[in-house]
Formats: structure tokens, C-alpha cells, sequence
């Protein structure tokens, strides 16, 4: 798709605007008119991703092996394509947007640099005319909210996100006029693919199993045996119910926010089970009291965040505890601020923080 005459004319009137202007700025009835004249969703969703990388290196820099942050932009690149579900996307965004407010007092410009592409994603996840502002005051005045997602692409790269007066003119101008040049015309080169030069590689953090006495010492807490008692009561029960070999409840616990996978065993095959909500909550409370128990014996150790529990229908019954790998479970379903709340109600000295552990407590200038 080439320039049409009208926005080749808009674009020379943008960057004669940004030349005369002492702030260097874009006004946003040009941004608005030039979107107009664009009118194509494709175009007008990697201009906004295209954003949403320029200002990409201020949150990588502040969050260092981020791969949640770069894997919502390729995946808002990837449903242009059509080639992922827009339920999922917009869900994905929902869940990094609340990600990237839990930064803000710890670094608010790199939060909002992930919340660009936060507002990437909606852009792309709707119609184009939703994307295009339909209002036309000065944006100074305007709620954050309406910002659309240029324009606070612009607010992190100038510095002006902080404050208003703190804004580089010069940066604010450099930032306009790649907007104009190179960010549309890449936009328009859609064959080019934004993301392909961006990795997701998950940190491979060595974490060893550092031994617990807690899990040793538990055997001597009265209160935790019969915590245990009551739990394998009820698996036997359901055990029983599903006419299976072997029950696996296998229950994670981050601060005060639960998480299980259950599944059982029955001639041969492994088969998940759905368990009420009632039943997960009612053994969420034994799990939430054995860690507190358990945690009581050895302060020092920390909380375990995994507590696996396997009971066949012989009666054995074997508990499994992880305190130190972040696992798949422990990566997908809990924010990292869940990691953080946990450590303040379960602290455990430095020789048992893992690395994964220690870099989210940096992030938040926790001291260990």
C-alpha cells in the first residue's frame, strides 16, 4: 500500500508542525486526520505496535529477561495476522496491564512503557474507528485514559510520563517526526514483520533444591499431622467417588492466592478432574494452615509454594514440597507481586532465596 496523495500532504503538514513548534510536538487533530486518511485496520495496528517498540527498551532495561512484555506485542503482531484469538490477546492485556501497575512506584516510566503495549493490544483487539480519537481539545486537559496509544508512547520516550515540565522538547521532536517517517512507512511495508528480531527466551535460572528441615520437622507438629489426617480422609473419599487407582491434588499457595491441578489414575490412564469450588476452597484452608504450621518451625526457611499430594487406594499417601523452583503453574497463574506479598508474610533468609526469587525482590527494592 503506497501513500495516497492526502496523506502524503498530511504527513508534510505534520512535520512542518513538528518544525515550527517550540515543543516539537504532533497535534493530535493531524494524528487523527492522517489515521482517517489511512483507514486500514492492518496499518493502523502496527503503527501502534511500531510504538509500542520504540519505547520497548525503557521497560527492558528496567526488567531485565522480560518476556511477558515483548511475547503481548508479538502476539498483538500475530493476531493482525490472524493467527491467534482475540479472547486470548485481550485477556493477555488485562492481565499485563494490572502486571505493569504494580511497577509504578518502583519505576513509572518503564511502567508505562509496558503499558504501551498493553494499549497496543486493545488498539489491534478493536475496530479501527475505536482507535481513531473522535475528540479534539488539547490532551493536556483530556483524562489519561483517552490518551491514545502515540501519544503515550511519546510521553515515556520524552519524560514527560513523570511530569508535564519535565518533558525533553528535543526528544518529544525527535519522537514525532520517526512517527511520521519511519514508524508509517514501516507500517505500510506490510510484508515486513515487526517482531521477528525479538526472542522470548525464558531466563534459565540453576536453582538448587535447598534442603528443609520443615519438611522433616512437620512429622513432630501435632496440628499439622492432623491437618494431613483430615486431607487424606477426604482424598479417599474422592478416591473412592471416581472409582480410581490414585489421586494426585497437587495445590500451590502464593501469598494468599491458590491455585491446584488434580488429576487421578484409572486403569492405566491419567484423566484430570474438575472438583467443585467448594471442595477446592474447603481444602485450600488445610493447605493455607499446614504451610502456616509448617512455617512456624523454621522461620527461616520461608513458605513452600507447592505442596503435591499423592494417595493411591492401598493408603499410601506421599506429600511433595517445592520451596524454590518456579515451575510452569507457579510461572502462568501468579503475579510476581504475589511473590513479594508472600515473602513479607513468610520471609526466609538469603541463603533460601532463589535467583528467579531475588530479581522480582530488586525489581521492588525489597532488601534481603
Amino acid at each position: 500500500m503506497k501513500y495516497t496523495e492526502a496523506i502524503s500532504s498530511l504527513i508534510s503538514k505534520g512535520l512542518n508542525e513538528i518544525n515550527h513548534s517550540d515543543k516539537g510536538h504532533l497535534s493530535l487533530s493531524t494524528r487523527r486526520a492522517i489515521l482517517q486518511a489511512i483507514n486500514d485496520p492492518l496499518a493502523i495496528g502496527r503503527i501502534s505496535i511500531l510504538c509500542a517498540l520504540k519505547v520497548y527498551p525503557i521497560w527492558n532495561e528496567f526488567f531485565k529477561d522480560d518476556t511477558e512484555i515483548i511475547g503481548l506485542i508479538k502476539n498483538t503482531e500475530k493476531f493482525l495476522l490472524g493467527q491467534t484469538d482475540k479472547n486470548e490477546l485481550l485477556s493477555n492485556a488485562d492481565h499485563l496491564d494490572v502486571f505493569a501497575d504494580n511497577y509504578m512506584e518502583d519505576n513509572i516510566t518503564a511502567s508505562f512503557a509496558a503499558k504501551v503495549a498493553v494499549q497496543a493490544a486493545y488498539d489491534v483487539g478493536s475496530d479501527a474507528d475505536m482507535v481513531i480519537s473522535d475528540y479534539d481539545s488539547d490532551e493536556e486537559i483530556e483524562d489519561p485514559d483517552e490518551w491514545d496509544t502515540a501519544f503515550l508512547a511519546s510521553l515515556v520516550y520524552n519524560g514527560g510520563i513523570v511530569d508535564w515540565d519535565s518533558i525533553d522538547d528535543g526528544r518529544n521532536k525527535e519522537f514525532w517526526n520517526w512517527y511520521l517517517t519511519e514508524c508509517l512507512s514501516t507500517a505500510f511495508d506490510k510484508k515486513q514483520m515487526l517482531t521477528n528480531d525479538y526472542k522470548i527466551e525464558r531466563p534459565i535460572y540453576k536453582t538448587p533444591e535447598q534442603p528443609r528441615t520443615q519438611i522433616h520437622e512437620y512429622v513432630n507438629n501435632d496440628k499439622v499431622i492432623s491437618l494431613f489426617s483430615q486431607l487424606e480422609k477426604i482424598f479417599i473419599e474422592i478416591l473412592s467417588d471416581i472409582k480410581g487407582d490414585t489421586l494426585i491434588f497437587d495445590a500451590y499457595r502464593v501469598d494468599t492466592c491458590n491455585y491446584a491441578k488434580v488429576s487421578y489414575y484409572k486403569d492405566g490412564l491419567r484423566l484430570d478432574l474438575e472438583l467443585d469450588i467448594c471442595v477446592l476452597l474447603y481444602i485450600n484452608e488445610f493447605i493455607r494452615n499446614i504451610k502456616d504450621e509448617m512455617y512456624e518451625t523454621q522461620k527461616d526457611e520461608g513458605g513452600f509454594y507447592e505442596l503435591k499430594m499423592t494417595i493411591n487406594k492401598n493408603g499410601d499417601f506421599i506429600k511433595e514440597f517445592n520451596y524454590d523452583v518456579r515451575v510452569d503453574a507457579l510461572q502462568k497463574k501468579f503475579y510476581d507481586f504475589e511473590f513479594v506479598n508472600d515473602f513479607k508474610a513468610y520471609p526466609r533468609t538469603k541463603k533460601f532465596i532463589p535467583d528467579w526469587l531475588a530479581d522480582i525482590l530488586k525489581r521492588k527494592r525489597i532488601n534481603f
